[in-house]
């Protein structure tokens, strides 16, 4: 198997077990109630135990407060020591990164016994996050950490260092637009464009052909745009053979495959496939008589964080987005 493929496989087996884990989101559960631990510069040290949150915080620029991260973390620098997974903790590297707060996603478990006595010693504060299941406990968690850690000023001139001291509040930053603001942008109804498209069989894997239906994030973003999926009914992660997606009948394909990205991507960004280079990566189902390959409607999202349920899922509706339309201005409009 390919590495981009093992590097799916393992964001995705992170994710099914928080949905197992958790049977529903809420805010965020503090275990530790202890005076928390600060840096002589008064910053928080995060340890982000969750690939998802770390991208969050990296995007709220909070990404030099993180000092320990997931074993399978695809954002942050391999420089910030890794600290475990949903498998286990290491604690030795936990204590040697000095943290005052531990984030994590354990969905509704009790949290591991060693984890809260440890943070009842050094006081940590323990954020759980529980799973993050739907596009809303996205939205809700990113405002969340952006409330909970964000400086109220992050400019360092002399003013702004006054204007802290006189006005410390940190409910200032309510004041603010929302992080969300974003993703809510992202996930609107793209119009009637995206629905001419026809009804769209989103891939996470070409061989065996895997498909991701009611309840993933992917097919979430497909509805919120205005797409119409071609499943409707099942599991949100199901194997697929070649009699069922005859039976389906796409009227479009998107493969969600996400690359390694490689050194040369930040000079010349990988070529676009043709699509009788997808089509030849579909396999068997490649050599189907359906609609989306008579129209020639395949294509591929391979962005490298285009699995991992965070706010990741606004690029993925925006690069979604574009091809449906694309595809929806070759159909002519029903009268």
């Amino acid at each position: 198997m390919r590495r981009a493929s093992v590097i799916v496989c393992l964001v995705l087996a992170a994710a099914f077990t928080l949905v197992l884990g958790g049977c529903g989101r809420s805010s965020p559960d503090t275990a530790a109630p202890g005076a928390p631990k600060t840096t002589p510069e008064g910053e928080r040290r995060i340890v982000a135990l969750s690939p998802a949150l770390a991208h969050m915080l990296v995007g709220l620029g909070l990404e030099d407060r993180i000092v320990g991260r997931h074993d399978w973390d695809l954002v942050l620098s391999k420089q910030v020591p890794a600290v475990g997974s949903q498998d286990g903790i290491d604690y030795e590297a936990l204590l040697r990164t000095d943290p005052t707060d531990v984030l994590l996603e354990w969905g509704s478990r009790p949290l591991p016994t060693r984890l809260t006595t440890l943070a009842d010693e050094h006081g940590w504060t323990i954020r759980n996050y529980g799973a993050l299941l739907t596009l809303d406990d996205i939205a809700t968690t990113l405002d969340d950490l952006h409330f909970a850690y964000a400086r109220i000023d992050d400019k360092p001139d002399e003013a702004s260092q006054i204007d802290r001291a006189m006005n410390p509040d940190p409910t200032t930053r309510f004041t603010r637009p929302r992080p969300s603001e974003r993703l809510a942008q992202a996930w609107l109804d793209r119009g009637p464009g995206v629905r001419r498209a026809g009804r769209v069989l989103l891939l996470g894997m070409a061989d065996p052909p895997s498909a991701m239906g009611p309840g993933s994030f992917h097919q979430q973003v497909l509805e919120r745009i205005g797409g119409t999926p071609a499943i409707t009914d099942g599991a949100a992660w199901r194997e697929l053979d070649a009699e069922d997606v005859l039976r389906l009948a796409p009227d479009a394909i998107v493969l969600v495959l996400p690359r390694v990205p490689s050194d040369d991507e930040a000079f010349e960004p990988p070529p676009e496939p043709t699509a009788d280079e997808l089509i030849a990566r579909l396999g068997a189902i490649g050599r189907l008589d359906i609609p989306a390959l008579s129209a020639r409607r395949v294509a591929l999202i391979d962005h490298p964080l285009a699995h991992l349920p965070s706010t990741s899922m606004a690029d993925f509706a925006d690069e979604l987005a574009e091809i449906l339309q694309r595809w929806g201005r070759e159909t002519p409009a029903v009268p």
